[in-house]
């Protein structure tokens, strides 16, 4: 009996981290683009847009009213903007966001609804000239990148962050329900085990 307990104490603490801490993409969540720049907020040209994370293309930065702009896509776990443009640059400008642990100049800020951020890391095959880790900021429900003054960029030109995020939900993902019936199964066969046993 001592033994089935501790099998419902493992359980039950199985079914409380699963549900927490289940692993979730960002396909399917929520996501807000919001554009920085001079300043304040950049309310033009696309910014801001609200979708739903499908691994697509689904937001076009500025087209043909800027010098730069950018595509670009969501999958489970990056982030993937794709420039274009001739201008070649990114124009400088004081802090337009700097709070809550995020910091643009001239960048885009993306909130995500349904998943709780833990790590974004800049991937290998990010390629725009003078980009790097330092300009990614992020917390739990914001991802922040800021180009300001970055020069000698290319039509084609990427920006890849690989992102790791859980579910913020209190319902456990696929995985966490199979890890809970196999422990109910577990216990019952141990269950069924004990009564042999005594027989």
């Amino acid at each position: 009996m001592r033994r089935v307990r501790i099998a419902v104490e493992l359980l039950i603490a199985l079914i409380a981290y699963c549900a927490g801490h289940a692993y979730a993409g960002m396909i399917g969540s929520s996501v807000t683009s919001q554009y920085y720049d001079a300043g304040t907020t950049y309310n033009s040209f696309g910014s801001p847009t609200t979708f739903v994370a499908n691994g697509t293309v689904q937001e076009t930065f500025c087209g043909s009213g800027c010098p730069e702009g950018f595509n670009l896509t969501i999958t489970n776990n990056q982030i993937d903007y794709v420039l274009f443009g001739s201008g070649g640059f990114w124009s400088p400008s004081g802090p337009s966001l700097n709070s809550g642990g995020l910091f643009i100049a001239n960048g885009n800020l993306l909130t995500f609804s349904g998943i709780s951020i833990s790590g974004v890391t800049l991937n290998g095959s990010s390629d725009i000239p003078g980009f790097t880790a330092s300009h990614v900021t992020f917390n739990a429900n914001n991802v922040a990148i800021d180009w300001a003054g970055l020069t000698g960029i290319a039509p084609g030109d990427e920006v890849v962050l690989d992102v790791t995020s859980s579910s913020s939900s209190a319902t456990p993902e696929p995985a966490a329900w199979i890890n809970m019936l196999i422990g109910f199964t577990g216990i019952g066969l141990l269950q069924r085990f004990r009564r042999r046993s005594a027989a």
